[in-house]
């Protein structure tokens, strides 16, 4: 049980939703827009949780490094037409959200996705209305797994480090969590097994959102 929490940070990709086809299908798009070959889905799942521009630099050549941006920026176009229609939001978690809304906790989420994008794409889903901040890759100065985005959280919603609990579905973000000094739970909705992210050494690891009504209090 963890107790003093007045705040919940989550992860989104993994974590609150899985938009697994929707990455997999934008990307390999840019990636074929570049002249390269498309990815196996298996490859490209693997890096989710990466920031969008080293998974680019993983695929591609060299040569093309320079103009990362401008596939990151393609990137995002398409995403923002396959993204809604092609992610759907993982059991529980609208109810989780509503459970803890209802209970007045603050909540947020902390993502490698840009802050917009997860915005947009949050709003589309209809899960929006509760959080009290989406900070993305775009608003920090170094990704996960530096803690930034997770300082940032706390600073802005004026809560301290043991009185919030990040939930994460993968070590690099549970790295970050770590750093911040933050709670940390890990679930097994996303890209990493329990056996993977015990490695970090969560405070708790858990196979469904559900299960925080039940381990978060005051």
């Amino acid at each position: 049980m963890l107790h003093g929490i007045r705040l919940i940070i989550y992860d989104l990709d993994g974590t609150l939703i899985d938009s697994t086809e929707a990455i997999v299908e934008t990307f390999n798009r840019v990636i074929e827009e570049q002249g390269g070959e498309a990815c196996q889905a298996e490859a490209i799942t693997e890096m989710i949780g990466l920031p969008l521009t080293e998974m680019f630099r993983r695929v591609l050549p060299e040569e093309k490094h320079e103009n990362i941006q401008a596939f990151w920026d393609r990137y995002i176009k398409i995403y923002d037409d396959v993204g809604p229609a092609k992610t759907h939001i993982l059991p529980s978690v609208e109810e989780t959200l509503r459970h803890f809304k209802q209970a007045g906790y603050m909540q947020s989420v902390a993502t490698t996705k840009r802050g917009d994008v997860a915005t947009r794409l949050l709003g589309a889903l209809g899960l929006r209305c509760y959080f009290d901040l989406i900070l993305g890759i775009n608003d920090v100065p170094a990704p996960k797994p530096a803690p930034d985005i997770i300082n940032l959280t706390l600073e802005r919603l004026h809560v301290k480090p043991r009185e919030a609990v990040f939930v994460e579905d993968t070590t690099i973000g549970l790295e970050a969590g770590k750093k911040a000094g933050v709670y940390t739970v890990g679930v097994t909705t996303g890209t990493h097994d329990m056996q993977k992210l015990s490695t970090m050494r969560p405070d708790i690891i858990v196979d469904g959102l559900e299960e925080l009504t039940r381990l978060v209090a005051r």
